[in-house]
């Protein structure tokens, strides 16, 4: 089960959250009016076990994923293509390398009916100064004032960086009174002001409702007049539910998704699962022996990937490739030659010597280091997640077979994002990101702006492995830097070349970005050939799929 925590600035990811379903879900009926749904769309996106609390502070990571529907940002990215499409801005533009421009959509209000304002763009990112931790995209690394003359909002940057655009571009703008005296990172929000097409209506921990906002800028494109959020606590039951139609939208992970779900009802239910950057094994790299790159060659080798593929993830995730992109970026920006070089098939000889060689030997079947100690060392996910439950026993029985002995935890989910996020932990299984452009990837798993010390959190998957490379940092700056594709794809080249071979994670499998939906209430959802948006309901994406969303007639 693999589940996404909601970040405000969440650029155009689809975190891969998989969960299961707590008690009865309803579908709260709505009369309709003006072309509306007479339902409610229910969705199963987010963990809640033991159950919901209510936050929809969009800068913490206990936010509940209905903030996707609630806070707005300049742009929206469509996570599949790249597409732009204005959103709080109308238009932007480059004054030069270093200074960008918004302009303001005008007669936009705040759900308690003030005007939206080119200030509430400057307070947003202002807060994001002074609250680093929740500037979980860097922001500030490069950007150096933000000023507002009328409808205009003026990015000046510290030094060039043309993808900090889309950073800018997608962070969700917050109402100044409600953020103004508060700490935006511990702060418990339960009666956010929004500008977005959906307000709180009523919550309880297994399931909250959100309703229409009347003062919504773009009322005319809301077809979905509520949308309710069910809690989820395991694959199972949640799985049962969704095959019981239960769920509009889900992100699930199901064995055998055509039987367990698309044969019950083969015209209203569907799936489509694009493939992310690669599900990872995740060391800390503050710690040894993760700390020596040798080690993690080892593991990369020392894995059957083919094996969780088949097995674990029950062919839904094809192997990865240890460059990190997904594997459509991988068509485009792949280096072949460094691809063959570096393949990291499965091969355990291979991993024994390079273990060999850094000072390890089998004695009684155990691998030993120099103080003749077993390596040993604990990996861990979250409770429920059953496909990385069967990835990590492959990975326990891979690595049994060179001595290692591997120790499998299961804590809750806030236990486990919270072990990965301050340092706290040895080994653990990240999920990745569908992103359209190799720079995100790069720079939110290798750059050091991404991480932070033990004991300060990172978010989940963004370089929390403590991945610390002076050169990896000046290629992903000169990358930003550059609108040349020539010297883009010299750059993106550099860098696989770090990720082949220092191995800042270990890639696995290719993340599947779990959805499943179905078309018996609405129409109009992401596929595979209409990819408008990354399909899960619990990314920034969320807001253009429900402008596209309508009820069957």
């Amino acid at each position: 089960m693999k589940a996404t925590i909601a970040m405000g600035a969440a650029l155009t990811s689809s975190l891969l959250l998989i969960g299961a379903g707590m008690g009865v879900v309803g579908a709260k009926t709505v009369s309709a009016a003006n072309g509306m749904g007479k339902r409610a769309l229910v969705v199963g996106d987010q963990d809640g076990s033991p159950g919901y609390t209510e936050n929809f502070n969009p800068f913490s990571v206990n936010a509940l994923n209905g903030i996707m529907f609630m806070y707005e940002p300049m742009y929206e990215v469509d996570g599949i293509t790249g597409k732009q499409i204005p959103w709080l801005a109308t238009a932007y533009k480059w004054v030069n390398n270093t200074t960008l421009q918004f302009t303001m959509r005008q007669g936009v209000k705040w759900s308690n009916g003030k005007p939206f304002t080119a200030q509430d763009v400057v307070f947003t990112f202002n807060l994001l100064k002074k609250y680093k931790a929740a500037d979980v995209n860097g922001i500030w690394t490069f950007l150096k004032s933000v000023s507002s003359s009328g409808n205009v909002v003026t990015f000046n940057f510290s030094r060039p960086n043309v993808p900090g655009w889309q950073y800018i571009a997608q962070q969700q703008i917050v109402y100044p009174p409600q953020f103004q005296h508060v700490n935006p990172v511990t702060f418990t929000d339960t009666h956010p002001v929004v500008t977005g097409p959906y307000v709180v209506g009523s919550f309880n921990p297994s399931q909250y409702t959100l309703r229409m906002n009347p003062l919504y800028w773009q009322r005319n494109l809301i077809k979905v007049p509520a949308v309710t959020e069910i809690a989820l606590s395991s694959n199972q039951t949640s799985d049962l539910q969704m095959s019981q139609g239960k769920f509009d939208e889900a992100i699930l992970f199901e064995p055998g998704i055509q039987k367990a779900y698309v044969d019950k009802n083969p015209k209203a239910y569907h799936y489509w699962f694009p493939l992310s950057s690669p599900t990872a094994l995740s060391f800390n790299l503050t710690k040894a022996p993760f700390n020596n790159v040798k080690f993690r060659q080892a593991m990369a080798y020392a894995i059957n990937k083919q094996a969780i593929y088949k097995q674990g993830e029950y062919g839904y995730e094809p192997p990865a490739n240890q460059s990190l992109l997904p594997p459509e970026l991988n068509k485009k920006w792949l280096n072949p030659s460094l691809a063959k070089k570096y393949a990291y098939n499965y091969n355990p000889k291979k991993a024994l010597s390079l273990l060999e060689s850094i000072g390890y030997h089998k004695k009684n079947g155990q691998l030993v280091g120099a103080n003749g100690k077993q390596v040993s060392f604990t990996l861990e996910c979250p409770t429920g997640w059953t496909d990385y439950i069967q990835d990590m026993a492959i990975i326990q029985g891979d690595l049994a077979k060179l001595g290692i002995k591997v120790i499998t935890e299961t804590p809750s989910v806030a236990t486990d994002y919270n072990d990965v996020e301050t340092g706290h932990y040895q080994a653990a299984m990240v999920y990745g990101w569908t992103e359209s452009n190799p720079y995100y990837v790069y720079d939110y798993i290798m750059s050091s702006s991404a991480s932070a010390p033990v004991g300060q959190a990172t978010t989940f998957n963004a370089n929390s492995e403590r991945f610390n490379n002076p050169a990896a940092n000046k290629l992903i700056a000169e990358l930003a830097a550059t609108t040349n594709v020539a010297k883009q794809h010299q750059i993106v080249t550099q860098l696989e070349k770090i990720s082949f071979t220092q191995v800042p994670i270990v890639a696995l499998v290719s993340g599947a970005a779990w959805n499943e939906y179905q078309t018996n209430h609405y129409v109009g959802w992401p596929t595979a050939k209409n990819p408008y948006a990354n399909p899960q309901l619990s990314t920034i994406n969320a807001l253009l799929v429900i402008t596209h969303l309508r009820p069957v007639k």
